[in-house]
């Protein structure tokens, strides 16, 4: 899996407090019995995860979660109302995620990397592995959430250690970003949490890429570079070419060696961009973008299934690097086999059930966002005729589904006023899952109405 954008990272001072809440439930006085992790009762925080989550946190009490690490997964919630601060909470019989549990013996191929022995049931002993960490050789622990672009509902947890010694080197905080070293810095034992949101996005450059960058700039006839270029590497320069990455990433499979921050185009390649494109476009032409084309594209029966699992596990991303024909295909039929059942195999606007009339329409389109594309509230089924009024901006939907012709667009052509007619000011009727996001409908309005 190739790193992805950050959307929001929290960095957690691990301190006597942090150690009680996840040493386990087995003592049983001085705050030993907790099955969460305490956050903070600021209202910026608070609307902060309600606008990551979509919720509204004065109505939800929480939000179900799948914690996630480099090799293990767990289940738990983000609670805003309780009796006690904005926490997250685990499943109290299978206790803290085991990234942040003690071990005897941690390494970069365990789950855990704060050493420590678990398990005490005894007060002054359980205090006394927190008490001892610095004489091993683990300096200062840090928990971390990271929260990644398209991920609906999963965190990935990590955890850091700040001036480790030579033996826990493969966790030493350096490893991350300095942004991320910085809010760590900033964290003390009474003011133990630090968080932010990342503006991240883009595609990523992968080797190729980054070697075709290298050669552009060192070479004084670009043609010759492009004109050695295999397909793959060719349309993955061009991907990242029209959208160059920004911000953070994160891969969730690595464990502590798992970021990256983009390095920024070069001058000269920023100034000759639209004659790269162009000239990688003649010769490698681009993947289809819509997505009724797209339906028809081949697709391999392999990649349907791998993009299916993929969706099943709330991770919709298909990075721009990796596009091809036929994974543009294969995604879209996972996507469309998804979209489609949700919608009941028929028009949400016009209610048409034949199969070779109805497409899976991506509300923010694929060509936009390589996060999303595989994220079924970014879809809805619609027959052909809609879809290419929605497709062109005729046809805009509102965040309560309400459905607008702009008839301004339509122009003097009667019979299509005819056939549009009977939508305008109806709504969309309602999937059984994968609403449609009102973030993502507002994205596509954004893309086809221009500003007033």
């Amino acid at each position: 899996m190739a790193a992805r954008p950050v959307e929001l990272v929290m960095v957690v001072f691990f301190g006597p407090e942090a150690h009680r809440e996840t040493y386990g439930r087995q003592v049983r006085r001085g705050g030993y019995s907790k099955d969460y992790l305490q956050l903070s009762k600021k209202s910026e925080f608070l609307d902060a995860m309600a606008n990551l989550f979509g919720v509204d946190r004065n109505v939800t009490q929480s939000v179900p979660l799948t914690y996630q690490w480099a090799r293990g997964t767990a289940g738990g919630d983000f609670v805003f109302r309780s009796g006690d601060r904005a926490h997250l909470k685990w499943v109290t019989a299978l206790g803290t995620p085991q990234v942040w549990r003690m071990s005897p013996a941690p390494s970069e191929s365990t789950h855990e990397t704060i050493p420590g022995t678990p398990g005490h049931t005894d007060f002054d002993l359980a205090q006394a592995e927190h008490a001892g960490l610095a004489a091993r050789g683990a300096g200062q622990p840090y928990l971390m959430v990271i929260k990644l672009r398209g991920e609906a509902r999963t965190l990935h947890l990590r955890a850091y250690l700040e001036d480790p010694n030579t033996a826990y080197a493969w966790a030493d905080i350096q490893l991350t970003p300095q942004a991320v070293q910085d809010m760590a810095s900033r964290t003390t034992q009474h003011r133990t949490l630090q968080w932010s949101p990342f503006l991240s996005g883009g595609v990523l450059a992968g080797a190729k890429v980054v070697a075709a960058l290298a050669q552009l700039d060192a070479a004084p006839i670009p043609a010759s570079v492009i004109a050695s270029l295999d397909a793959e590497t060719g349309r993955a320069l061009a991907a990242y070419l029209r959208q160059p990455a920004y911000g953070l990433f994160f891969d969730p499979t690595r464990n502590h060696d798992a970021w990256v921050q983009p390095a920024r185009l070069s001058s000269k390649i920023t100034s000759a961009t639209t004659a790269l494109l162009a000239a990688i476009d003649a010769r490698f032409p681009a993947v289809p973008q819509g997505d009724a084309a797209a339906e028809t594209l081949e697709a391999d029966p392999d990649l349907v299934a791998s993009f299916k699992a993929q969706i099943d596990g709330g991770n919709f991303g298909v990075p721009d690097a990796t596009a091809t024909t036929k994974t543009r295909g294969s995604a879209q039929k996972a996507f469309a086999k998804v979209v489609k059942a949700n919608y009941g195999q028929k028009c949400a606007i016009t209610g048409i059930k034949t199969k070779s009339f109805l497409v899976a329409a991506h509300i923010v389109p694929w060509s936009k966002d390589q996060n999303i594309r595989l994220d079924p509230s970014n879809g809805i089924c619609l027959s052909l005729l809609v879809d290419r009024a929605f497709e062109s901006g005729v046809l805009i939907i509102e965040d309560d589904l309400t459905i607008r012709i702009r008839w301004d667009m339509v122009g003097d052509d009667e019979k299509l006023k005819g056939q549009l007619q009977p939508f305008d000011g109806k709504k969309v009727t309602p999937p059984t899952a994968g609403a449609a996001k009102a973030e993502y409908l507002k994205r596509r309005r954004e893309l086809v109405v221009p500003p007033a």
